[in-house]
Parts: structure tokens; sequence; C-alpha cells
């Protein structure tokens, strides 16, 4: 029958359709061999195809190392599963890509197949990443320090924790043997990223997480890092020897260092420390300057130092003049001395003093 006026006609196919079929394509084809032609025991049969003949542990397991090696860890789109919603890093990065996700859930299923045929053969040799994914994922025992950032914001935990270019950490991890991170917030600067960390340790409050091979370790520097937490809260940041340590360190390393160990105080006479450092009350005393020695802390009547009898001239006067009695007749004082000195100096200048 003719096509009506204005209709057009049904285009006609370009090319052969292919048929849709759930096998591969011919260059899909893996070549492994499925055929066994040698004499198995049936231990071995289990430990290659599994417990049923429906799931090839050996089989499986090849698949999957072949997958994670070569990147093709995506599905066809038929076999996908639903997308889950998207999430992002704290630098917009989304975490949670179809690649990632299909990698995860292959590298969980290896795990699986590989401690199952280590259960069925002992002499079994699992791949070199199985031995990487074990022993970043061992029971180490391990603890959490949390630092009270909020009830003392004035103290600068952080700084007392790590010291000058991490020093104080690196003795505390040496003394007790375990390794300290510290991990939440505030660890990290605004706008810089810390990879290969979890994002629920970054959401988390400021803490310590200590790991060592043993749990008595861990117990002994969680004791060094409580008693720096404890000390900070505790004692005055003047009194504070760990601190005033790390501020030593730190000049030394920079180069500023004056050394006041042999440094007498004018406030307390102690060593160690200047008169702005001094713990101790002010001393009126130490402001006292003797005007025979210099020294300080002693009038001048009281100075070891004072100068007898014999000093200047007959008497304690001055040279060529006759001694000065003191106010009782008995040997002139020190003030005499040095009014008469005084008196000596302004009659050769030819000046006379004032009565």
């Amino acid at each position: 029958m003719p096509a009506a006026h204005g209709s057009e006609s049904p285009a006609a196919p370009t090319g052969e359709r292919k048929r849709k079929s759930r096998w591969g394509d011919k260059s899909e084809d893996s070549a492994m061999p499925v055929a066994i032609t040698g004499g198995v025991q049936e231990r071995d049969l289990e430990t290659y195809a599994g417990a049923s003949s429906s799931f090839p542990l050996q089989l499986r397991l090849d698949e999957i190392q072949r997958a994670l090696r070569t990147g093709q860890v995506v599905p066809p789109d038929g076999q996908r599963s639903p997308s889950p919603p998207p999430t992002y890093d704290g630098h917009g990065r989304r975490t949670n890509t179809r690649e990632v996700r299909y990698r995860k859930r292959l590298e969980d299923e290896r795990m699986r197949l590989v401690d199952r045929q280590i259960k069925l053969d002992p002499n079994f040799r699992p791949p070199a990443e199985y031995i990487m994914a074990k022993r970043q994922s061992s029971g180490r025992p391990q603890d959490k320090v949390y630092i009270p950032v909020k009830e003392f914001p004035e103290i600068n935990f952080f700084g007392l924790l790590v010291g000058p270019r991490g020093n104080s950490l690196k003795k505390m991890e040496r003394e007790s043997g375990a390794r300290i991170s510290i991990r939440g917030k505030g660890s990290v600067k605004e706008g810089k990223g810390r990879p290969g960390h979890r994002e629920e340790d970054e959401n988390d409050e400021l803490h310590c997480l200590i790991s060592a091979d043993t749990e008595e370790k861990v117990q002994g520097c969680v004791k060094l890092i409580n008693s720096v937490i404890e000390t900070a809260a505790s004692v005055p940041e003047g009194q504070n020897d760990h601190k005033r340590n790390q501020l030593r360190e730190l000049a030394a390393l920079n180069g500023t260092l004056r050394d006041d160990e042999n440094q007498v105080c004018q406030n307390c006479g102690g060593l160690g420390h200047r008169k702005y450092d001094c713990p101790e009350q002010k001393n009126w005393s130490a402001n006292i300057i003797c005007r025979i020695c210099g020294g300080a802390g002693h009038m001048a009547r009281d100075c070891t130092q004072r100068r007898g009898p014999g000093f200047g001239g007959p008497g304690g006067g001055p040279p060529g003049f006759p001694p000065v009695p003191g106010p009782d007749g008995g040997p002139p004082s020190v003030a005499q001395q040095f009014d008469s000195e005084y008196a000596s100096l302004m009659a050769e200048l030819g000046e006379t003093t004032a009565a």
C-alpha cells in the first residue's frame, strides 16, 4: 500500500543489528585453562576449585588479581549496582567514585579468598598485596589520649608535646618504643591536607594516637604524654621546666642561646636565671649598693672591704695632714676620711669649701 501524502517511510537499517548475548567477545577471553589434565588429589582439587564446583577459589582469585593490576575494576553497565550518594573530603574531592568503590570491593573479596586458601592449604603463598594490607590493618595495640584544649584554651599543648622541630615527640617515642601520631581538629594547618588519613580521625577532637608492638609500650607512652599535659595544666608557665628546656633547646638550634647557668640573679642571688625570670618575690635589699665595694645587698658600714685606720695619712687623714679624730676622740670614721680627702683636693685646686 503506498504511503500517505506527507508521511515518511521508515529508514532502512544501515547495518546489521548485534544480537544481545550473555557471552563476552573473543578478545575478552581470559585464555585460562579450565581442564584438569593431570592426576589431582581431592584435597588439591578443593583448594583449587573451592568447596563446591560452583565457586572456584583459585580461579576467582586470579581474576581479581588480574583486574586489580590492570585497573579494569568497573564491571559492564548491566552488572553495576546503583550508585550511592556522593561523599567528599575536606578539599572537595569525591571519595566514593565508581572506581574506588569497586576496587575496594575486589580488595575485600581477595582478602576473604586468601584467608580461606590459607586455611585449606598452610603452604599457600599469599600475594604481596595481601601481606601489605594485613600489615596495615594488623591488630597492633593502640590507645588514644585526648588533649584538653577546650578546658585549657590558653595552653599550647601541641607545642609542648611536639617540641622544637619535633624533638620532644621523638624523645618520647625513643623512651617508650611506641609511635605517636597527633590527629584531630587543629593537628593540621588550615589549607594543608594529610594524605592517607581517615576522615573520621580528622573530625575527631585533638588527640594522640599511640601504637606499639606490646601493650606495655603503649601504656608507658600514655604515662609520658599525661605527664606533659598534667604539668602544663597545673604549673604556671614561668615555672614549667619542660617548656623552659624547650625554649633553651630552640635557642640553641637557632644560635641565639645565652648561657645563664652561671648567671647570678640580682634579686634572690640564685644561679641559672636572671632578675626578670626570678620566681621569688622582689628583694628590696638587692637594690642597696655599697659605696665602698660597689656590691649589692649591704650598706657601706657593713662592708667587709672597709679600709682601716692606716688608709691615707696618719690616723686615716689625707697624706700630709694631721689625723682626723672621730666624734668621740677615737679613730676617724670612713665618712670623715672622705671629707678630709675632698678638703685636701679642693685646697690643691685653690678653692675653699664652705664651712
